[in-house]
This record gives structure tokens, C-alpha cells and sequence, in this order.
């Protein structure tokens, strides 16, 4: 068989449900929403803000914005298809055309009973947009312009300089149904299209981080999917060295806490949680894992681990490869 047939017979396998442990497919998530991740649940607002260390996140909806597993599925698809359009010129829309719900589905290796649930965020993605804001701290050397400057340098003759980049991204730049009902009125079909708007676009081919999309999708939680994906993502800075995060980091990126009169009593809980996780992702998804907590409770210790993904990895198939 050659090697045109060996990859034809490959990728007709990719929807078959009997064979997607046997093939796995690769991904992306921008590095943003692996620092700052989407809702875990739905917050019930249009509004919802999440900060870590110097970046925040903000993203605005018309009813509600994207949340849980299904949202961060169908993050990673949009993402997926426009790093692999990178070939395109910047001239050139990328749509993402489904001639039924079920296509989408099948490209989410998700069953049919989802369908309602993929909808509601699709709904979510349509309507919503982002302000990703990063400080970068510097310091510089500045003349005196008055005697009378209130900007006084340090004994290096130095100040303090804040660079914030900031910038509104909408995840569509339009979005297109054809419902078809029978006599009924009962829908039997729902054709759509998505226009991914050129500054999603851009953001997700200059910054975004490959996972394995099959492990990802099977993780139940979307705390261990993000929990994953950032393990996948920090792996590539790690040395020789062990990287500690302290317990308040951990749970501020994370499950922060919100909204309690007992802060410090939340954040045992969350931790906690967390931690629960973390043995179920060592356990279940990521054997290879060099994670563990530190017996004092005072945070996670993570090493060099096997890389979850390779550059050109052959046993990998984009997840938005056609069939």
C-alpha cells in the first residue's frame, strides 16, 4: 500500500468512533486562555473577568459568554483551523463551513446527545469578544525635564515603566444558520457557517500551544482540561531545575476565590480540589507526569516531563483534517 493510500485509509478512520483511541489528534489553545482560561461553569452574566499575574482577561457576551468542557472543545477547534490556515494570505477569510450540527460534532469526536449542549456555546462564541490586557514591567533611565519632576529616579538614575498592551478580539466575524424543519415545524437539520475574525485569527497563529486534542477531549472536567493543557504548555520552559508554584498561585490561576466570607477556608477547599485533579490527570492522562505536592501544603512541584506533543509528530492527525 502507498504511502498516498496509507494516509487515505487514515483519515477516513478519524470519525469512526470504533477507532478514536487508536487515532489521536492534535490541537490548539492559545496561550491566553491557558493562563487565563474560560468560565468553568456558566457564571449566568455577560461579563466575566479573570486575572494572573500580569494578564487579564475579559470577555463580554450579549446574554452570557463561553464556558465549561464543551466551550473549551469548541476554543480548541476554532483555534485548530486557524493555525493550520497560516498558508493563507491575510486577505483570505477563513470559514468554517458544517453542512450539519453532526459534522461538527464528528470533527469534536463528540456522540449526537451533545448536540444541544454544542449549540448553546456556539450561541456563546457568536455574540462574544475578549480584552486580553498584559503589563510588562521594565525599568528605564529618564532625564529630568523640570527641576520640579515628580518623577524621581532611583540611585541607578532609573524609573519604573508599565507597558500594557491591550486589544478587543471577537472570536467570529460573522456566523451564518440554515435551519430545515419538515411540516411539523420539528427540526431535522441545521447547516451553519463561522467566519473567524482576522484578530482571533492572528492571535491563535502567533500564540498558541499544541495538545493532544483526544486526551483533552476525554478529560471529564474542564479544570483538568485546563489543569492539562497548562502542564502540556509549561513543560516546554521547564530545565533541570524544578518549577515550584506556590498554593495561593495555583488556586488564583485556577478556581480563585470569589464571593466568600471565609476566603482562607475557600481556598483549602480549592486547593484541594485542584490537587484531586492534578492525581486524576498523573493518573489517567499524562502517565508521564513528574508532578507532586509538597507534604507542608504550601504548593506544587513540577519537573521535566515527556513532551506530550512533538513538532511534525506522525502519529498525531490535525483534529480539523477532512475525512
Amino acid at each position: 500500500m502507498g504511502k498516498s493510500q496509507q494516509l487515505q485509509k487514515l483519515q477516513s478512520s478519524l470519525f469512526d468512533e470504533e477507532n478514536t483511541d487508536l487515532v489521536q489528534k492534535r490541537s490548539f489553545i492559545p496561550s491566553v486562555f491557558i493562563s487565563a482560561a474560560l468560565p468553568l461553569r456558566d457564571t449566568k452574566r455577560n461579563v466575566f473577568i479573570r486575572k494572573y499575574n500580569n494578564i487579564t482577561m475579559k470577555l463580554s457576551g450579549a446574554e452570557k459568554v463561553p464556558f465549561g468542557k464543551n466551550g473549551r472543545l469548541l476554543l480548541s477547534i476554532f483555534t485548530t483551523h486557524a493555525v493550520q490556515s497560516k498558508h493563507l494570505e491575510e486577505s483570505e477569510d477563513i470559514i468554517l463551513r458544517y453542512n450539519s450540527l453532526q459534522e461538527l460534532l464528528d470533527e469534536m469526536q463528540l456522540p449526537r446527545q451533545r448536540g444541544k449542549e454544542v449549540m448553546e456555546q456556539l450561541e456563546c462564541f457568536k455574540e462574544c469578544s475578549f480584552i486580553y490586557e498584559e503589563t510588562k514591567s521594565t525599568r528605564i533611565k529618564i532625564p529630568s525635564l523640570f527641576d520640579d519632576d515628580p518623577l524621581v529616579p532611583d540611585d541607578d538614575g532609573k524609573v519604573k515603566a508599565e507597558k500594557i498592551s491591550t486589544g478587543l478580539i471577537p472570536f467570529f466575524e460573522a456566523m451564518q444558520y440554515v435551519r430545515i424543519t419538515d411540516k411539523a415545524e420539528n427540526q431535522r437539520n441545521m447547516a451553519f457557517e463561522i467566519k473567524l475574525s482576522s484578530p482571533f485569527r492572528k492571535l491563535s497563529q502567533q500564540h498558541s500551544v499544541p495538545i493532544n486534542y483526544t486526551v483533552y477531549k476525554n478529560i471529564t472536567s474542564a479544570l483538568g482540561k485546563d489543569l492539562y493543557a497548562w502542564f502540556c504548555y509549561r513543560n516546554n520552559y521547564i530545565g533541570s531545575e524544578p518549577l515550584f508554584v506556590p498554593r495561593h498561585s495555583l488556586v488564583e490561576q485556577f478556581m480563585p476565590v470569589q464571593n466568600t466570607n471565609n476566603p482562607q477556608a475557600q481556598e483549602s477547599v480549592n486547593f484541594n480540589h485542584i490537587k484531586e485533579q492534578v492525581e486524576i490527570i498523573k493518573e489517567k492522562y499524562y502517565p508521564g507526569l513528574k508532578v507532586s505536592f509538597l507534604k507542608d501544603g504550601s504548593g506544587m512541584e513540577l519537573r521535566k516531563s515527556p513532551a506530550v506533543m512533538l513538532p511534525d509528530d506522525p502519529r498525531y492527525v490535525l483534529v480539523s483534517s477532512d475525512n
